[in-house]
């Protein structure tokens, strides 16, 4: 699996952007985004993974696993929402299958459609 670094610089690439022009657009300098490229540092802020994320039409979800790091948007709702991360603890604690999630998923859908 590729890293942080050098899957931004695949989705830069594709979508046919350049280094400076990418990192104008995301609000950080160019020699900052070359060293995040070439994984001489560690991957931003997460709000600037999710800038990211939209100008590479990426999933944010992806880039945020390779940086190690959480969309805030979750961190805030989890912690909003205590029940949200009961589920969470119950899903960890009874070790779903990703099957199980799938269903899981299905069945929150289903309640609000």
């Amino acid at each position: 699996m590729k890293n942080f670094g050098e899957t931004i610089r695949e989705l830069r690439v594709a979508q046919d952007l350049g280094l400076r022009e990418t990192a104008v657009k995301v609000g950080i300098s160019p020699a900052y985004l070359s060293r995040i490229e070439r994984g001489k540092e560690r991957p931003p802020r997460p709000e600037i993974i999710k800038v990211l994320a939209k100008l590479l039409a990426a999933d944010p979800d992806v880039l945020f696993r390779l940086s190690s790091s959480t969309d805030p948007e979750i961190v805030d709702f989890l912690h909003d929402q205590p029940e949200a991360m009961n589920l969470i603890h119950f899903i960890i604690d009874n070790k779903f299958s990703p099957n199980e999630i799938e269903q899981l998923l299905k069945s929150a859908q289903s309640i609000r459609s």
